[in-house]
């Protein structure tokens, strides 16, 4: 009888750990939503969790690697506020067990240090937040010896956040046995960062996330796709022209949609809602009003050096050119981007949302990149659609002028040249492929004592 008990009891058990294991595998629950627009900018699910990392074990790793990150997530350019555990940008949903993914605050939250004061500034572009080296850093931290059950556990107990029975059961015999062929997998989708400069703080190449995902293998070739996080503010002035830096769409739907895909959402558990009252919310959100200063009479110089180069002809709203392709025959910058998006992308992006209602048509290839406006376009720095150029002063200068490398990553602003200057971080090289420094030559033939004067102008956009 004592036998069958036992029997009965680690059937009973195997039989709960599987149905335990099928719903943690496959059932996601109701996406993590917040009433206040702000708050799910910054936290909320577009859908992105469901390859995410196991978030039981995610909180923990600053601990359990407290070596390698002394400021926690901070080390790869997060930023947390007070009374937040998540840093911004990252969302927590159950999909079988709860795990973590980037939303819309993850590219677009920045912030400056100016005059001993800091500031946040939403929709402005992460350009602190180097994502290539903190996914590098999941895949290695997976794979380390030092990254078990048991160090998880005691890391919880640890920051006072001890797992009940059932938890650690799950942990160890559900999420930990799935956690090598989830980076496994994960590591292979990235290969082709391997051959290509890398990414940096505040940019990233969706185009090769693209055709990894289409199987156009980017690991067995060098193209480069690699841009600057954009601002998203003010979207109405916007909606008139194309979107991405090389204009290669006019749907403001479809390059929401697309961003929240490349971001990790599958088209099944896309979250439109949330994307969707995001994006009316920003419509008319304002750019950040320069924070400092500004010489008035320098910048009415400056305004009218503006009118006499027509600069508003392609970055004023009405302007001409607004939102249009400007060929880079003309413009002379970096062309990688536009190599890479090819009429071959256009057939394949035409495929994605088959079946459902928002199936994109509104891809297009592009010889060249859009004019955008320059509404806050101190806090958008670096400049050019690659982010090669640190500062006004330098977008200013002739090409063979401008820094052949500089640091990019931290916060540090620079009132004068306009742009972050940092003394250390990620040293950004313009000599690798994707990487130019070349091209808008407008503004670079001025007089010197104009420049100055130009830049405390663009200071009050």
């Amino acid at each position: 009888m004592k036998k069958l008990i036992f029997v009965a009891f680690f059937a009973l058990l195997g039989a709960a750990l599987f149905l335990e294991f099928k719903r943690l595998t496959i059932k996601p629950w109701p996406a993590t939503h917040f009433e206040e627009i702000t708050e799910h900018f910054k936290y909320g699910s577009i859908g992105a969790e469901v390859d995410g990392f196991p978030y039981a074990i995610w909180r923990e790793l600053p601990t359990i690697f407290a070596e390698d990150l002394p400021r926690g997530f901070a080390e790869f350019g997060f930023l947390t506020e007070p009374g937040h555990d998540l840093p911004i940008g990252i969302s927590v949903r159950r999909v079988g067990v709860e795990r973590v993914g980037f939303n819309c605050g993850t590219c677009h939250v920045s912030t400056y240090r100016l005059e001993g004061r800091e500031g946040l500034v939403l929709g402005a572009p992460a350009n602190a937040l180097d994502l290539q080296a903190y996914i590098a850093f999941l895949t290695r931290a997976a794979r380390d010896e030092r990254l078990t059950a048991d160090a998880v556990i005691e890391a919880a107990e640890a920051n006072g956040r001890t797992p009940g029975i059932w938890q650690k059961i799950v942990l160890r015999f559900v999420v930990f046995p799935r956690l090598e062929d989830q980076v496994a997998g994960l590591a292979k989708s990235l290969a082709w960062m391997d051959n290509r400069a890398p990414h940096g703080p505040g940019r990233t190449d969706a185009g090769n996330f693209w055709r990894e995902r289409w199987g156009l293998e980017p690991a067995k070739d060098t193209r480069t796709g690699t841009v600057d996080f954009p601002s998203v503010w003010n979207q109405r002035i916007r909606l008139d022209g194309w979107f991405h830096w090389d204009g290669n769409n006019r749907s403001l739907d479809e390059r929401n949609i697309s961003a929240a895909l490349a971001g990790g959402a599958p088209e099944w558990l896309l979250e439109r809602h949330a994307i969707g009252r995001i994006s009316d919310w920003l419509m008319n959100f304002p750019a950040p009003a320069y924070p400092a200063e500004i010489d008035a009479a320098l910048a009415d110089q400056g305004a009218a050096v503006y009118a006499r180069e027509a600069c508003g002809t392609c970055h004023d709203p009405g302007g001409a050119m607004l939102g249009q392709v400007t060929s880079n025959a003309a413009l002379g910058t970096d062309p990688e981007r536009t190599l890479l998006f090819d009429d071959r992308m256009v057939r394949y992006f035409e495929r994605v949302g088959e079946g459902y209602s928002w199936q994109f048509d509104n891809y297009r290839v592009t010889d060249g990149y859009a004019n955008m406006p320059l509404d806050g376009i101190w806090m958008r720095a670096p400049y050019l659609h690659n982010g090669a150029v640190p500062t006004l002063a330098a977008l200013l200068a002739p090409p063979e002028a401008r820094p052949e490398t500089f640091y990019r990553g931290c916060v540090d602003f620079d009132p004068v040249a306009v742009g972050f200057t940092c003394t250390g971080g990620f040293a950004f090289d313009t000599t690798r492929i994707g990487n130019g420094k070349g091209g808008h030559l407008y503004g670079t033939a001025l007089p010197a004592a104009e420049k100055p004067a130009l830049i405390e102008y663009l200071k009050t956009l």
